[in-house]
């Protein structure tokens, strides 16, 4: 049987929580740019092996689009500017997020239904932690396992990270929560701008980014196999797109003053 969206929004606990003034169920339609991109499979785009070209300046070809590659993996793009919000911003919100389901909901409150640290910790970091999440993409309910990975892992330099004041980089790798398997990557990068900053989303996602969480033959074996077995639906990279762009445009706009009031380091 096929998951159905169903409205999520706030309950009542949401609403007697000290952010509780930060809700806003309206949800912006995506921009003209993501709208255009949905209707087209592109041909080129980064290549996780690539990733790290994401620190030189300027653009890149795709930054909002899809790519179906030959072996069945997915790569998608999404940009978003970001007035009046600062890099260091998104490093806090990613560490405290996780802590509480009515947290998340804020970041997309028709999508996102619970978040929780698998550690069950409250504490507000989040590389080399895994967070257990449930949302709808598109019109299916996901239960992903982000396990937080410090962009050292992806190839980036101490140099690169340096600075959060003007870049910060969220790497993850995607995998089930119920099931010990990985599916994919994403890698956000938050840049500084002349007015705030910008968020240049990448997922790859199927194909050979598909692996079981263990090291062992029989593992790579099934690994092997399965990566030449699943072959993504392109509704999924276009579900995954259209949904980048909702949840970060609609945070955007209230990270600066949810940030100013709960960040302790203030």
């Amino acid at each position: 049987m096929k998951n159905t969206r169903k409205y999520i929004g706030y309950n009542k606990q949401d609403l007697v929580l000290p952010y509780a003034k930060f809700y806003d169920e309206v949800i912006r339609p995506v921009s003209a740019q993501i709208e255009k991109a949905l209707n087209q499979n592109s041909e080129k785009g980064l290549t996780f092996e690539a990733l790290t070209l994401l620190k030189d300046d300027g653009y890149h070809e795709l930054e909002n689009g899809y790519v179906l590659n030959p072996d069945g993996s997915q790569f998608v793009a999404v940009h978003t500017p970001m007035p009046n919000v600062r890099p260091e911003m998104w490093d806090w919100w990613f560490g405290w997020h996780s802590c509480e389901d009515s947290r998340y909901k804020l970041w997309h409150p028709k999508a996102h239904q619970s978040a929780v640290w698998a550690d069950g910790r409250d504490d507000v970091a989040y590389v080399n932690r895994t967070s257990n999440i449930e949302e709808y993409i598109g019109k299916k309910l996901e239960k992903a396992a982000i396990q937080f990975k410090s962009p050292l892992e992806l190839g980036f330099s101490e140099v690169d990270i340096a600075d959060k004041s003007k870049v910060v980089y969220i790497c993850a790798r995607i995998g089930y929560v119920d099931y010990p398997l990985d599916f994919g990557w994403l890698v956000h990068q938050i840049r500084k701008t002349d007015d705030g900053a910008e968020m240049r989303s990448r997922f790859w996602m199927g194909g050979k980014f598909i692996a079981i969480r263990s090291e062992n033959f029989l593992g790579k074996i099934a690994s092997k196999i399965l990566q030449k077995l699943v072959k993504l639906p392109e509704q999924q990279a276009k579900d995954l797109m259209a949904h980048c762009s909702e949840e970060m445009n609609h945070l955007a706009a209230i990270l600066p003053d949810l940030y100013n009031e709960f960040n302790q380091n203030n």
